[in-house]
């Protein structure tokens, strides 16, 4: 069986973890970076990388697509897409990674599925715009395409230079994403790992003194954070209502119960190893290993 792992950094820990999950199950793995992406169409398809035929493999663990640009990305996506249609697993999905990061495709597959999440207003009209932020009170602006908590801005009604960042958001990036904002006791939230519909561990992402973006990559503390029903229900919940066989998701603690913020279709799995010491590679090894993705040759 021959697995191709997506990274564009191979020192990047869950790419190495990965790697050797996979070993250990007798898979047979390697590295690939889709920035040496090929595809012809002549008297059929074919689709190659670094010199390998992707229509060889077995199964594509995706860890980081890389982008260099928007049509950069729509032709990697549309590799991914003829290669599931052959019968080759991708994993994550081409479909669970790309609604996983639309946020407002996130939002939209929460909410159909149930899964409690903040009210939320995606769109082009600065009109609109403030009218949401004077429902909310306080708001957070993402990127609708966004990561590592980068760009995210809090927005509080009746405050003009809000009014001015506002605005300048939606002129740089045609529209505005506005998450109601929920205040908390703790300046913390919840990443939880789900590995085919089940959490494998979950931390709390502590926010540095003084701050509210609790994202590791912006300073966030990891700690260990207890399992219990809802966590777990609303976790695989998220996962599967933008259908992904692996993700992080990202919960608030409120007063109505917990509430599902992102979806992150290709997490680290750092933070959790080292809070936790749970490698949850070994349960993407498994799920590809049980799965006997495995096309008979």
């Amino acid at each position: 069986m021959r697995a191709a792992i997506v990274v564009s950094d191979p020192l990047d820990w869950t790419a190495q973890a990965l790697l050797a999950s996979f070993s250990a199950k007798g898979i047979d793995s390697f590295f690939l970076n889709f920035s040496d992406l090929s595809a012809a169409i002549t008297s059929g398809q074919t689709f190659r990388c670094a010199g390998v035929n992707l229509l060889e493999l077995d199964a594509i663990v995706v860890r980081d697509l890389g982008r260099k640009g928007p049509g950069d990305v729509a032709f990697r996506f549309e590799v991914l897409q003829a290669l599931q249609e052959r019968g080759i697993a991708i994993i994550n999905p081409p479909h669970a990674i790309a609604r996983a990061a639309n946020k407002f495709a996130t939002s939209r597959a929460l909410q159909d599925a149930g899964v409690a999440t903040p009210r939320t207003v995606v769109t082009n009209s600065l009109t609109d715009a403030e009218k949401a932020l004077q429902d909310f009170k306080k708001a957070v602006s993402k990127p609708l395409f966004g990561y590592k908590g980068r760009d995210i801005i809090l927005l509080e009604e009746g405050a003009e230079a809000d009014l001015v960042r506002l605005k300048s958001v939606l002129e740089g990036q045609g529209l505005v994403y506005l998450q109601e904002f929920i205040p908390l006791d703790n300046p913390r939230d919840i990443r939880a790992f789900v590995v085919d519909g089940r959490v494998q561990g979950a931390i709390y992402r502590v926010a540095p003194p003084g701050q509210w973006i609790s994202n590791l990559a912006r300073g966030g503390r990891a700690a260990s954070c207890p399992m219990n029903r809802e966590l777990e229900e609303k976790a695989a919940g998220a996962a599967n209502a933008v259908g992904a066989v692996y993700c992080g998701v990202d919960l608030l603690e409120t007063e109505q119960g917990l509430m599902v913020i992102e979806v992150n279709g290709t997490p680290s799995g750092k933070g959790i190893f080292e809070a936790l010491g749970v490698d949850v590679t070994a349960a993407i090894a498994d799920h590809v290993h049980q799965n006997h993705y495995l096309r008979g040759r």
